[in-house]
């Protein structure tokens, strides 16, 4: 019923024409809609004419005010239009400072391979021009690779170019340094690399880093006074040998532990060491040799007792494993095989083939009767195979210790090198020869 008054009531309201559908075209009542609504929304906000001059009207009172309660707020804003460094931002900005760094190695302590790390006493010597409109400047160096609490000693003077203090009350110098001497104890992470081990050599290594941006300061190295080590206070000598060879760089590091991540300059001082290998030459090497060797006795029992030649083979082979195990807690556990372990699992490998033919022949001889000469061609086979994998590993090692000749030429040159920085030439020639004797001397420890 409802729906049939409401169908009425349209039907008589289109006959009579006052149904605003039929008089008000559609185009004009959605214009007046339009309109409307923005007449509506126009009461909430004005006009652009009005918002603007209102806009001009508050901000000429906050100008008012501002430059009343600030009277140098306009000074200021005619400064800065009329200041040429901020038109042009690089007429103020300063180059980097240069710090040179000399390291010096004081004392060498163990350097322990299962925990990748080492102990050392170090001086660090930095240097850089003196400021004074920037009198407290300092780079804040601090050696990155340090674990745990270090100890550290800082002094500072001023200097001239000949590293003599300078006194201001007495004279006028041209040229002024800030030396710094940072002395740092502590224990030191390095990364091993044990591929040739036990006949590797080793670099210990200082990351040292400034916490100043890198356009603020750069580490350089010192090309008057180069970094040294003391060879005399090495306290692993009867494991190490220590070179006498300094090398160093400068490299960038980004420093992420930040808001925004900053450059940073860092300087990588090395000095190497390389490993005696005659304790595990002894112990290891000769040792594996033996085990691998009385294996190959097994062929003197007769191959129709196959139980008593594998009672000694895996006797063999289980002495084996527990000598490998016993070595490997030596070295941290790395991802890839040094050369002390290719050799053992070569052997490992070489006994396990031979207890697998010692059940095999036992088997042909009982069910197939076989002959017994095909064991005797068995046996030679397994000799040539053991010359040659021990040729091999001889070659590997000899190769590995080619190293320690190219850093013994290595530390002639540097030893030449320092020697020109003595002040007379006797003190020079007397270094050189100083060198060589110790070279000399300890060559047959280096590489035996």
């Amino acid at each position: 019923m409802p729906n049939t008054i409401r169908s009425d009531s349209y039907s008589e309201s289109v006959k009579q024409g006052i149904h605003p559908l039929t008089t008000i075209p559609i185009t004009s009542n959605r214009r007046a809609k339009t309109i409307d609504n923005i007449n509506r929304r126009s009461i909430y906000y004005p006009s652009v004419n009005v918002l603007s001059t209102s806009t001009r009207s508050i901000g000429r009172s906050t100008m008012m005010t501002s430059s009343s309660t600030y009277p140098d707020f306009q000074i200021q804003r005619q400064s800065e239009k009329t200041n040429p460094k901020l038109l042009n931002p690089s007429l103020h900005i300063k180059p980097p400072r240069e710090v040179s760094l000399r390291v010096k190695f004081i004392r060498l302590g163990e350097v322990i391979t299962l925990e990748e790390k080492f102990y050392a006493e170090v001086v660090i010597e930095a240097r850089w021009l003196y400021d004074p409109e920037a009198a407290s400047w300092n780079p804040n160096l601090y050696v990155k690779n340090a674990l745990g609490d270090i100890k550290q000693e800082v002094a500072s003077e001023l200097v001239d170019h000949l590293d003599e203090p300078i006194y201001t009350d007495k004279k006028k110098y041209d040229t002024i340094y800030v030396w710094e001497i940072r002395k740092v104890v502590g224990t030191f992470w390095e990364k091993l690399e044990l591929n040739s081990f036990p006949a590797d050599v080793q670099q210990l290594s200082l990351q040292i880093v400034t916490r100043r941006p890198i356009e603020e300061c750069i580490l350089v190295e010192n090309r008057f006074q180069p970094s040294m080590v003391n060879r005399e206070a090495f306290l692993a000598q009867q494991e190490w040998f220590l070179y006498e060879n300094i090398e160093t760089r400068s490299t960038i590091t980004m420093e992420d532990f930040s808001f925004r991540p900053i450059r940073q300059s860092t300087y990588i001082v090395t000095c190497c060491v390389a490993r005696r290998p005659g304790y595990f030459y002894w112990n290891v090497y000769l040792l594996i040799f033996l085990i691998t060797l009385i294996a190959l006795t097994a062929y003197g029992v007769a191959p129709e007792f196959p139980q008593n030649r594998l009672q000694i083979t895996c006797t063999l082979l289980l002495t084996s494993i527990m000598f490998r195990w016993s070595v490997s807690r030596l070295l941290p556990p790395v991802s890839y095989l040094t050369l002390l372990d290719k050799y053992t699992l070569i052997s490992l490998v070489f006994i396990s083939l031979n207890a697998i033919w010692h059940s095999i022949i036992g088997f042909l001889i009982r069910r197939m009767d076989i002959s017994k000469i095909i064991d005797y061609y068995v046996l030679i086979i397994f000799s040539i195979v053991f010359l040659v994998y021990h040729c091999i590993m001889i070659f590997s090692l000899y190769h590995a210790l080619r190293r320690r000749q190219i850093m013994l030429e290595s530390d002639r040159k540097y030893a030449s090198k320092l020697a020109g920085l003595f002040e007379t030439f006797v003190q020079g020639h007397h270094a050189v020869q100083h060198f060589k004797d110790r070279q000399n001397s300890s060559h047959t420890s280096l590489f035996v």
